[in-house]
């Protein structure tokens, strides 16, 4: 069969084999891309996703995942140093309240009340001194970069974010 001669049946277009031929060539890069963000965890755990946050006064730490899927759940571990105070209020704010839903929170605050965009858990006669370590599972509802905030009584507050892939 001479080089020029086309089979019975087959219509060879010049553009398509010319697109696979470049997709074959691209192709792989974008695939070894794709496997190297998933590795260091730009879309969920992994290297880059995990974060931990302090206020100025290294009472309050927060450790949480910068990067995540829409409807997966995620842990938020909220960690303060326990002192003299009767009360203590975590208030959780920013977009906080709008992109997530919250689920199990351990252990179970004594109340647990929401005034605007804010949620407070509140822990009563926390007898024992040193750390005290809240984890609360929340699941994102809303795609997107968010601002969130934690803050404990009158100190001051964490402002971190979260972005969400859909």
């Amino acid at each position: 069969m001479k080089r020029n001669e086309t089979l019975p049946g087959v219509a060879e277009k010049a553009w398509a084999l010319n697109f696979e031929a470049g997709f074959r060539r691209i192709g792989a890069f974008v695939l070894l891309a794709i496997i190297i963000a998933a590795l260091s965890g730009v879309f969920s755990g992994g290297y880059f996703s995990p974060a931990d946050k302090s206020n100025a006064q290294q009472t309050l730490k927060i450790h949480y995942e910068r990067f995540g899927r829409l409807q997966n759940a995620q842990t938020l571990k909220i960690t303060l140093q326990t002192q003299a105070a009767k009360k203590y209020v975590i208030s959780l704010g920013g977009a906080f309240n709008e992109n997530y839903q919250h689920g199990n929170v351990w252990p179970q605050p004594d109340s647990m009340y929401s005034r605007g965009e804010t949620l407070y858990l509140v822990y009563n006669n926390i007898t024992r001194s040193g750390d005290f370590t809240v984890w609360l599972n929340t699941t994102p509802g809303t795609p997107g970069k968010s601002m969130n905030t934690v803050a404990v009584n009158d100190e001051p507050g964490i402002r971190f974010w979260q972005f969400i892939y859909p």
